[in-house]
């Protein structure tokens, strides 16, 4: 007994060093084997959420019987044996459980000839699994001694088993709220960056970092309902190189695949394992041939409208779990709504631009000299200002001040902006005050009062000679000066009553010498720059000729 004893104590020394629940329960098995004769052992842990015993491990089973303990887990309800260890929490021994009706009849048969020896592990009052051991009938019964070693070993087993559930419930919980707090911040990230912008690319541009970080997937693609249609607005897959079926610009072809499911459902919709078929989806096709075997299509709902579709797509076969689909829907949700937003603003935006054009087209219409010359100097500006690395909104303000630099012309009479020959005194102060005129028309539009200083004094001179404030250097506002240049430079290169247009490499001279007098040099250098490197591929359509022949200037 005291070799027994020993053995207790050493086997509970080993137990508590382990730190993995099967490694317990497999010593677990061959210490209890070793000290008591027994045929086979068995352990079951209780799944509170099934509220049954699942299969941990088995020691000693005949093989036949080994898939039947594997695939059989144990229900307490149909089981009256465990059903009472669940409620006295108390061991119990069986002389003859082949043929007793607390055996379910498909375990009858595995305990014929044998005793059977239940003993429930307990832990902090609650009962988290059971262990059985078998002997041969033909052998004396389980001692009180011996029951006492295995019940021990057993507690002792449970409280390890316990605390590394515990441990492992705890870091668990840990990594899920870290994930959690992750998705928070990334759904803050992503709210302060679409909504910081009206910039449709810039949100597809955030939207699809955030989404490929979390999901760690190989295929992104956000899609438009076009219509009837869904078109991919970006899309993205890593290192793999994307058809052309799935590239940006493209349309899906109609059919039974994933995007097309969640666009007319307005759900979403997986494919857990992706198998090529012949009838397959021409998108399904495209994917399956990247090496995509799960796909998740969420719907971008807006309003109860389905605005587009956010389509992922993995190597991995049922990579998509519920807890990543919903922190993607909650993205996708976010998505939608920027989106259409910007829409939204774009829409309002190409509604303000058109009107603010009708405008500028009415000045420029009062003369065929001068016809396309305010659209032209909104190009340039808007050109010279992404030359200087200026911010978007920056870009958008020193546009609208090129297309609207001249709308205080509206009160000059045509004689004068005709005139082959230098104006007269009395003719020349209504043309000067163009920039005054100008600002009082437009000033009551709240939407352009930062657009205002361009149009006040793109007639301004660096050197300070200009008007109407006679302002100097940096005294002028930047977009003043950008607009300055490219006003300068359109009647330079432009047809006129009474001068013909400059070739572009006398505009550029032009500019260089007035560089530090009548413009800011910074400017002049950026935009001459500009027009090197260009070689007038990117001017656009209705430039003068001159303009559209850099190459030969």
């Amino acid at each position: 007994m005291v070799d027994t004893f020993n053995a207790v104590i050493e086997g509970s020394e080993h137990l508590s060093g382990l730190g993995d629940v099967d490694e317990v329960v497999k010593d677990l098995s061959r210490l209890l084997k070793k000290l008591v004769k027994s045929r086979w052992i068995a352990v079951y842990f209780f799944d509170r959420e099934r509220r049954d015993f699942a299969p941990a491990r088995s020691y000693g089973l005949p093989a036949r019987f080994v898939p039947v303990f594997r695939d059989m887990p144990l229900a307490p309800d149909k089981i009256p044996l465990l059903k009472g260890m669940l409620r006295k929490k108390q061991h119990l021994i069986l002389s003859d459980p082949g043929a007793s009706d607390l055996i379910p009849p498909k375990l009858r048969k595995l305990l014929r000839s044998q005793t059977l020896l239940a003993v429930p592990m307990v832990a902090r009052g609650q009962v988290i699994g059971a262990v059985f051991v078998a002997r041969a009938r033909e052998l004396p019964p389980f001692s009180p001694d011996e029951v006492a070693v295995i019940r021990d070993l057993v507690s002792h087993a449970a409280l390890i088993v316990s605390h590394i559930q515990l441990f492992d419930e705890s870091l668990d919980m840990a990594l899920d709220l870290a994930g959690r707090i992750d998705v928070i911040l990334t759904l803050d990230e992503i709210n302060k960056a679409i909504s910081s912008s009206l910039s449709s690319d810039k949100i597809l541009g955030t939207a699809m970092e955030h989404v490929e970080r979390i999901t760690r997937c190989e295929f992104v693609a956000i899609l438009q309902a076009a219509g009837s249609n869904l078109e991919i607005m970006a899309s993205h897959a890593g290192a793999l190189t994307l058809p052309d079926l799935l590239r940006a610009g493209s349309r899906l072809p109609r059919g039974r695949c994933a995007a097309w499911n969640a666009r007319r459902s307005g759900r979403s919709t997986s494919v857990v394992y992706m198998e090529h078929a012949e009838n397959m989806a021409a998108v399904d096709r495209a994917l399956y041939s990247l090496g995509i075997r799960s796909v998740l299509a969420i719907p971008l709902v807006v309003r109860s409208e389905v605005k587009g579709v956010l389509l992922l797509g993995d190597t991995e076969a049922g990579k998509f779990a519920r807890g990543e689909t919903f922190t993607i829907e909650k993205i996708a949700s976010q998505m939608a709504v920027a989106l259409e937003n910007a829409r939204l603003y774009e829409d309002m935006r190409s509604l303000f631009i058109n009107t603010v054009a009708s405008l500028a087209n009415a000045i420029d219409a009062k003369s065929p000299w001068t016809k396309g010359h305010s659209e032209r100097v909104m190009h340039i500006s808007a050109r010279i200002a992404k030359e200087m690395g200026l911010s978007e909104l920056e870009v958008e303000r020193v546009r609208l001040g090129g297309l609207l630099h001249d709308i205080g012309k509206i009160g000059v009479i045509e004689a004068v902006l005709e005139k082959p020959a230098v104006l007269s005194d009395d003719e020349f102060p209504p043309l000067r005050a163009h920039p005054e005129k100008g600002v009082a028309i437009l000033s009551p539009i709240a939407q352009l009062n930062d657009v205002l200083p361009a149009i006040l004094h793109h007639h301004e001179r660096y050197d300070g000679a200009g008007y109407p404030r006679g302002l100097r250097g940096e005294e002028i506002p930047l977009s003043a000066r950008i607009v300055a240049v490219a006003d300068s430079f359109d009647a330079m290169v432009s047809e006129r009553p009474y001068k013909k247009g400059y070739t572009i490499g006398e505009a550029i001279e032009e500019l260089g010498k007035g560089a530090g007098s009548q413009f800011d040099p910074k400017v002049v250098e950026c935009f001459c720059r500009y027009l090197e490197r260009t070689m007038g591929k990117e001017l656009p359509a209705g430039f003068p000729e001159a303009l559209k022949k850099v190459s030969g200037g």
